[in-house]
């Protein structure tokens, strides 16, 4: 027998990374696995190629369209966003004009922050610019298991909000041709 006489004992309690990892490592791990996520999202449901995109809060949908025709529908979870006005992040958990049920989830990123002291994921707002954006939305991701992040712009560009994918559907809403008896 190869190696019978290992001691099992020491695999009796199972660390969990996310329980030992510093906050830089973490925000390397969680970019690499969104950088993963994103690729693997432009390849096979080709977001960030179509001409429109809506979302709607109250239902907590995220909808990508071609020429009015629906190509693909995401189940969202607010993030936060960063304005360059203020130079500043704010997470969502803390932002009163989102609706609580696109929200939910994200408290869970800001446990973990409590928990590690990571002060950028439970202080609610803070000095930021886009990159910090996109870290934390990555770190979130990770830590959610999201499929991908979106970052929707202002109107003026002056302010980014960051959406995880919770379930990505795929839309044929073109009419189906009747078949000829």
């Amino acid at each position: 027998m190869f190696f019978a006489s290992c001691n099992n004992r020491s695999i009796s309690k199972k660390v969990n990374l996310l329980d030992t990892v510093s906050f830089e490592k973490l925000s390397k791990i969680s970019c690499e696995y969104l950088k993963k996520q994103q690729a693997y999202c432009q390849e096979k449901y080709k977001i960030g190629k179509y001409e429109r995109w809506d979302y709607d809060q109250s239902t907590g949908k995220l909808i990508f369209s071609d020429k009015g025709v629906q190509k693909g529908i995401i189940d969202y979870e607010e993030v936060g966003s960063v304005s360059l006005t203020s130079n500043t992040w704010l997470w969502a958990w803390d932002n009163s004009s989102i609706e609580e049920s696109v929200k939910l989830q994200i408290a869970t990123v800001r446990s973990f922050g409590i928990k590690r002291g990571f002060t950028r994921l439970y202080n609610a707002e803070w000095s930021a610019d886009i990159v910090d954006g996109w870290d934390m939305a990555a770190i979130s991701a990770y830590i959610l298991k999201a499929k991908g992040v979106y970052r929707v712009p202002s109107n003026d560009n002056k302010l980014f909000s960051f959406m995880l994918f919770k379930k990505i559907t795929v839309v044929d809403s073109l009419p189906k041709k009747k078949s000829q008896l």
